[in-house]
């Protein structure tokens, strides 16, 4: 029996260290999103859409995200789960490299406690499956920061500036947003004494060029585009008054509140669990060391707050709740490095109170398949769709009709045309039908084959798309945690126009 025990203590050690643990945790949500999701999030289906075709821009973001996407696929084969893959990597080196920025920045235990906050991070847990601009974004900025800290200790080693200079420009790539925190490290980088010297000034000029480089593409396709790009960006056409300003900053700040509500809570238990903890003595230089630890946590946390702040107040913005992602992307950091430096840190406690609050979260997540009836109205339910009984229901609906004709396009809303796109055996190209056609698009194609236009709880609209006889007709389906808990998906067939072509 004790030889039975003795096997698990390595074991153990292993899966206590923080960093690991939050790794596995990554992997545990998307596993979860595996076992129980039969669809999933909208912006998958945005993103399945523009990776049709590899541009240097898209009508609403850059292209990076979509990029690795559609190589994805083109290398490896169509997957509906390709998003969630993609997501749970990015994440995962993310929380990696928060963990090295930790131990740069604070001791190992305090660092152990950053990256468990982050990964308590709704962002960073129930969302980690989630595909899109925020998580390509999050992991360029931690990458840049780790660049950005070694290239300032050895500032001679101009290798450092270039990897350091193209991770911001791929950064700039994955969103804009990431013009704030690339300037916090600028600022962090000045405040701690990292540009000093002129090897250092020179070097994060280099940076800054390459940086830009590498985004002149990017502002040439958006030039050429309409800069359809900025307007979404900056809401082109929207005006708050100074009063709903207000109100937008205090909702946003709410809002991350909850989300960030998790690592709050293991904080607390922390602090109740330790109040009577043995105080220890640090090692490190405390000088040095708070000087440094303070121009970063100003430069990574200090200005995405303060710039979200100012784009609110002053700029007139509507602040998104998804801009919190990377707003506070290093909270954790943060929170950790208040942790008192004398004050004992129970790290393996800390990692058994941060997997009894994943547990419970995996529960809650899993609840709309588990306990449908306790659906809400407001809840987002989009990844419990019956993707693939909905998928098979349209392309039989189109064999009726047109026989033997491959089904190759399919119109609609992102979610409605990704379900059908994406899980359906025909694997039919999506268009978006609030967007813009897009450049790939060949109308001639379009016409001579037929598509199906798809909308869920009413009919799609007879357009120049579709001028002719159509086929109608519609489905209902059962969607868990969802209230009502019917939708009602309606298609239109609009038969091919030249003949059928074969594959």
């Amino acid at each position: 029996m004790d030889d039975r025990n003795g096997a698990w203590v390595p074991l153990a050690r292993w899966i206590v260290h923080p960093a690991r643990f939050a790794v596995l945790m990554v992997l545990g949500w998307a596993c979860l999103a595996w076992s129980v999701n039969t669809a999933q999030y909208g912006d998958h289906f945005e993103q399945f859409g523009w990776a049709q075709s590899l541009e240097w821009g898209y009508h609403k973001h850059p292209p990076l995200p979509t990029w690795l996407l559609g190589l994805s696929v083109r290398a490896f084969g169509m997957h509906p789960w390709w998003p969630t893959l993609l997501a749970a990597l990015c994440i995962a080196l993310n929380l990696l490299l928060t963990w090295r920025i930790g131990c740069a920045l604070l001791d190992r235990p305090r660092a152990g406690l950053a990256v468990l906050l982050a990964g308590l991070q709704q962002g960073f847990a129930a969302k980690a499956q989630l595909f899109n601009h925020n998580s390509v974004m999050v992991v360029c900025i931690s990458l840049a920061v780790w660049l950005a800290l070694r290239a300032a200790a050895e500032p001679r080693r101009q290798g450092r500036w270039i990897a350091l200079g193209l991770v911001a420009g791929l950064a700039l790539l994955a969103k804009y947003q990431s013009a704030l925190p690339l300037a916090g490290v600028l600022v962090a980088l000045g405040l701690s004494g990292g540009l000093a010297g002129a090897a250092a000034r020179r070097g994060a000029v280099l940076a800054v060029v390459l940086a830009l480089a590498l985004f002149v593409p990017h502002l040439l396709w958006v030039a050429e585009h309409g800069w359809t790009t900025l307007a979404y960006a900056s809401q082109s056409g929207v005006s708050l008054t100074p009063l709903q300003r207000l109100r937008s900053l205090l909702s946003f700040l709410v809002i991350q509140l909850r989300i960030v509500a998790p690592a709050l809570v293991l904080l607390a238990l922390l602090h109740w669990r330790l109040r009577a903890a043995a105080v220890q003595t640090e090692g490190e230089a405390p000088a040095a060391a708070a000087a440094l630890r303070r121009g970063w946590l100003i430069g990574l946390l200090g200005v995405p707050v303060a710039g979200v702040v100012v784009a609110s107040l002053l700029g007139g913005l509507k602040l998104q709740d998804h801009w919190g992602i990377q707003t506070f992307q290093y909270l954790g950091l943060g929170l950790a490095a208040l942790w008192p430096a004398g004050r004992r840190l129970d790290v393996p406690r800390a990692v058994a109170l941060a997997l009894m609050l994943h547990l419970l979260w995996f529960a809650g997540y899993a609840s709309p398949r588990l306990l449908p009836q306790l659906g809400s109205a407001r809840a987002r339910v989009d990844r419990f769709y019956p993707a693939e009984a909905m998928a098979r229901t349209v392309e039989q609906a189109w064999r009726d009709a047109v026989g033997d004709c491959p089904l190759r396009h399919v119109r609609g809303p992102n979610f409605e045309s990704g379900l059908i796109g994406v899980y359906g055996h025909e694997q039919a190209a999506m268009l978006d039908i609030g967007a813009p056609p897009p450049s790939w698009l060949d109308r001639e194609a379009l016409r001579r084959g037929g598509h199906v236009a798809v909308r869920l709880d009413a009919p799609p609209v007879q357009d120049e798309w579709a001028p002719g006889v159509v086929i109608r007709g519609q489905a209902s389906f059962d969607v868990p945690g969802q209230r009502p808990a019917r939708s009602t998906l309606h298609w239109m067939i609009v038969p091919p126009a030249g003949g059928c072509a074969t594959r």
